[in-house]
This record gives structure tokens, C-alpha cells and sequence, in this order.
């Protein structure tokens, strides 16, 4: 079984930049959801996973990746996506021995940037950078359902505003 475990945290400066040594575009599409977790689409940089994870306990998680003909992955967003998608541009950032990768968040969600840090095991000590801020690991506002949530919002309100005119 694939086990995810994982921390994530706000970032709260730019110093990360310096130390970027690689970054990719993302397009997640959430296509389904159920009781014990949620199905998605991912496309980054032209190729598409689809990632089955499950519902977090503690830090951890299952989490599935199957790699998917990229035609295959957009017929499905277009037949069976629940949500708009979630763009962002990922940034990984070694420090002291980790990979953090760090996401800005386009579109709707620009201005939003977080970080997280994959870990061998819940109990991992390690150091967090000056520009990882607030723990929000547990913090739900920052999964996928409630920031497209938010992006549909967003949409919904262009959209209105566009009809008055």
C-alpha cells in the first residue's frame, strides 16, 4: 500500500525563490468523491496521473498514482469532473535533506502559496524553513473541495457581473 505523509504549512516570505531548483505547471481536476477519500486528475507539464487518496489520519494518508494517456485524462475531466480545476505552479525547494515543494496558486486563488513536505514516517523530526508559517495540516479551508469551492465562487460572481452589463 502507498502511504502519503505529509505536513503543509502557509508561506509567509519570498526567500524560497533562491532556492528553487525546479518547477512545473499543474492542472488538478477532482472527478470524484466518496466516503473514504477522493479521485483525481492531475496534468503537469503535458502528462496526466490519476491519484486516488484517502481520507487523512493524522499526517497520513493512502495515496495511488497511475499514469494516463493524456487524451484519456481529458476525456474523463470532461465527462466526469465535479469541480473547476485548481492551477498552480509548483517550485521544488531542497532544505536540510527534504524536498519542500512549494505551490502559487494561479487564476481565482492567485496570492495563495503554500508548502509541504513529504515524510518518511509521522514521527519525523526535521527543520522547517523561516518561510514555511502556520501549520495548516489539519486545516480544511486548504483542500481541494473548499478552494474550488472558492474558485467557483469567484467564477460565479464574474459571470454575474458580466450578465448586468
Amino acid at each position: 500500500m502507498s502511504i502519503e505523509i505529509e505536513r503543509k504549512f502557509l508561506v509567509i516570505d519570498r526567500a524560497w525563490r533562491r532556492a528553487t531548483s525546479g518547477s512545473c505547471h499543474i492542472r488538478d481536476h477532482l472527478v470524484a468523491r466518496f466516503d473514504m477519500g477522493k479521485a483525481r486528475i492531475r496534468i503537469c507539464d503535458g502528462a496526466a496521473t490519476l491519484t486516488l487518496k484517502g481520507n487523512r489520519t493524522g499526517v497520513s494518508r493512502s495515496e495511488f498514482h497511475f499514469e494516463m494517456d493524456l487524451g484519456d485524462a481529458d476525456a474523463i475531466i470532461a465527462e466526469f469532473s465535479i469541480a473547476p480545476p485548481i492551477e498552480k505552479r509548483r517550485h521544488d525547494v531542497p532544505f536540510a535533506g527534504l524536498i519542500w515543494q512549494v505551490d502559487e496558486y494561479l487564476g481565482a486563488l492567485a496570492g495563495l502559496v503554500t508548502c509541504d513536505v513529504e515524510l518518511a514516517h509521522e514521527d519525523h523530526e526535521f527543520l522547517r524553513p523561516t518561510w514555511a508559517g502556520r501549520d495548516i495540516t489539519h486545516d480544511s479551508r486548504y483542500s481541494s473541495g473548499p478552494l474550488a469551492r472558492m474558485i467557483e465562487a469567484e467564477t460565479a460572481g464574474l459571470n454575474d457581473l458580466l450578465a448586468a452589463s
